[in-house]
């Protein structure tokens, strides 16, 4: 693995039967072991007959950390880079958003009734508070934050919300921006900007329809004291963004991650795919429009 700088070493002998239920990450330029990756589920241990690597040129990349367990009616795929389990948000047909825990997908923990549109993709920030839906023709923003029965602050990942799930923002074009964007063209790919550090917080959303790149300010947006908001009965619509316009349909908006950004700029620029050509734009040029 990891351009054939490690290897994984297993010891298939278990009570005479060809299982192991752990192997041995060796560095090969040390010649040391320096992992040793157990098998286990729900506190149970359990056997692979056999370990492979994901695709067939991934021991080559040296950034490659899964790898692949057998076992006779088992098919695993592991993790290297975290010992921790990550929980898992579904977005579904019928509307719904679903948190699930990092300890079962059984049942979720948390269920966001749905307001009638499908929900076509789904994004979460890096402290799991809030979750972004993305349907046809808007973009809902969920936080997962509640105080449980005992005063303390949890996650919808990891205790039940039950009654106490808050009102969700929607985040929407004007009738105008809609109109010009094609009544035809489908919200897709709604996303945070990029953060991978504790503590820090997203600065955007983006999401694309038709040819527009359209870009929430994440602060503005998530501030309940927010203009928009004020004079508004029901659940808040928030129609403050940014749309950048492109010559032809857009497939695909992304932030790039700050670390990788070539410019000075606090703002990591963001990348637009277009069937022929793939641009980045910084979010402080000239070519940004506000809706």
């Amino acid at each position: 693995m990891r351009a054939e700088t490690n290897m994984m070493l297993m010891s298939p002998l278990n009570n005479g039967k060809p299982h192991a239920s752990k192997l041995h990450q060796l560095d090969i330029e040390t010649g040391k072991i320096v992992t040793e990756w157990k098998f286990e589920k729900d506190g149970a241990d359990i056997t692979m007959r056999d370990i492979t690597n994901d695709t067939k040129g991934s021991q080559l990349d040296p950034s490659e950390s899964t790898f692949l367990g057998l076992d006779d009616n088992r098919l695993c795929q592991w993790d290297m880079r975290d010992r921790k389990d990550g929980s898992i948000v579904v977005g579904s047909l019928d509307g719904k958003i679903r948190l699930y825990s990092k300890t079962s997908m059984r049942q979720a923990k948390t269920a966001f009734p749905g307001l009638g549109s499908p929900i076509t993709s789904v994004d979460v920030t890096f402290d799991g508070k809030w979750v972004l839906g993305t349907t046809d023709t808007y973009l809902v923003l969920i936080c997962t934050l509640f105080t449980d029965k005992d005063g303390k602050t949890k996650t919808g990942f990891g205790g039940r919300m039950g009654n106490r799930i808050g009102a969700p923002r929607l985040l929407k074009l004007t009738p105008l921006d809609s109109h010009l964007a094609g009544t035809t063209n489908k919200f897709h790919g709604g996303h945070f900007s990029w953060v991978t550090e504790n503590g820090k917080q997203e600065r955007h959303l983006v999401a694309t329809v038709g040819k527009f790149s359209v870009i929430w300010d994440f602060q503005q947006v998530k501030n309940t004291a927010h203009e928009c908001y004020r004079n508004q009965e029901g659940l808040k619509s928030c129609y403050c963004y940014k749309i950048i316009l492109k010559d032809e349909s857009i497939i695909e908006s992304r932030f790039m991650h700050d670390k990788f950004a070539v410019s000075d700029s606090p703002e990591a620029p963001l990348v637009v795919a277009t069937p022929m050509k793939v641009s980045s734009i910084s979010m402080s040029g000239k070519r940004t429009r506000t809706g």
